[in-house]
């Protein structure tokens, strides 16, 4: 078999090198664009099997001279780079295959193009990110449906409960009906003051939750710009609802990417098949998850987000495909 590498500025270029000087039935092992002294080159791999074997002599010929030391090392030079170019070929071959299967597994392209071991990328980056820091006067926005209201109580609960805070809620939400009202009994069997709008003195020692209306038509930036006029020291938690599709998720953190964001807060973590899709909140672009909310009980569902939490369930669906230790 004789294997060879053609370099040319296009295409049809290179194709054309490789037909005429290895003739039609020529195989194409691998090809790409690779960049070199400042431009761009398409290079093709290909190989023929059409070489001739050496004719071996009959008998009672002429013995087979021994080939010259110049000859054995052409023949090993060779063989070293049909080596190098079948392990090339399929190196990348492999790499294209693992890159679809992240992309199968739910990974976002951008993730999936530079992650070669999953385990080792999410460890990494839950190490730099770390475990995030907690303000005690929060703003909570989100999407419809993702759970605001709930995950706003459950924090309010564990900053009561377990760390020995004195907490206010302010509920804003005032477009969805029985939101109020659904505050109203959560406080009151929590323990927990609710309040229908921001109080007049905001300096006053204890932690201040504010549960805000869905983001959309009726809140949104401007709406939350005016709120932060009004409270300057709160930091903003976004609530995520960990099932949605990476992409609204992302929608929605470049929308509120230039406010004052803390935290997020995941909810609905239980119904994740596999936490693959949302490894993108590794990249550093975006804010730490500060909770984890697994299922509707208030205050029991509420888990502070740990790298070691975070990465059972980044690493979640993982474990079925690859028998992860």
């Amino acid at each position: 078999m004789r294997i060879k590498r053609f370099r040319g500025e296009n295409a049809l270029e290179v194709l054309a090198q490789v037909k005429r000087e290895l003739g039609e039935e020529a195989l194409i092992l691998s090809s790409r664009r690779v960049e070199e002294g400042g431009k761009f080159w398409y290079e093709i791999t290909a190989a023929v099997d059409r070489d001739p074997a050496p004719e071996v002599p009959e008998a009672g010929s002429l013995s087979m001279e021994s080939p010259s030391p110049e000859t054995l090392q052409e023949i090993r030079n060779e063989l070293s780079e049909i080596k190098g170019l079948l392990q090339e070929a399929f190196s990348e071959k492999v790499a294209r295959s693992r890159y679809v299967k992240w992309l199968e597994m739910g990974i976002p392209p951008e993730v999936a193009s530079e992650m070669e071991d999953p385990v080792s990328w999410i460890r990494e980056r839950l190490a730099r990110k770390g475990t995030s820091t907690l303000s005690r006067n929060l703003i909570f926005v989100g999407p419809a449906g993702a759970g605001r209201t709930s995950a706003v109580f459950k924090v309010a609960t564990w900053f009561k409960y377990r760390q020995g805070q004195e907490v206010t809620v302010v509920t804003l939400n005032r477009h969805r009906v029985g939101a109020r009202a659904e505050a109203m009994r959560l406080g009151e069997l929590l323990e927990i003051p609710v309040l229908t709008e921001l109080p007049n003195d905001l300096s006053q020692d204890g932690c201040l939750l504010v549960d805000t209306p869905a983001w959309g038509w009726n809140f949104g930036p401007e709406e939350l710009e005016d709120l932060l006029e009004k409270f300057p020291r709160a930091r903003i938690q976004a609530v995520l609802k960990a099932v949605e599709h990476p992409q609204s998720l992302k929608r929605f953190l470049k929308e509120i990417e230039n406010y004052p964001v803390e935290g997020l807060v995941l909810t609905q973590v239980d119904r994740l098949v596999s936490g693959l899709p949302l490894v993108f909140l590794l990249k550093d672009e975006w804010p730490v998850v500060s909770f984890i909310s697994s299922g509707p009980r208030v205050p029991e569902d509420l888990t502070r987000a740990t790298p070691e939490v975070l990465e059972r369930i980044f690493i979640r669906g993982l474990k079925a495909v690859y028998d992860l230790k």
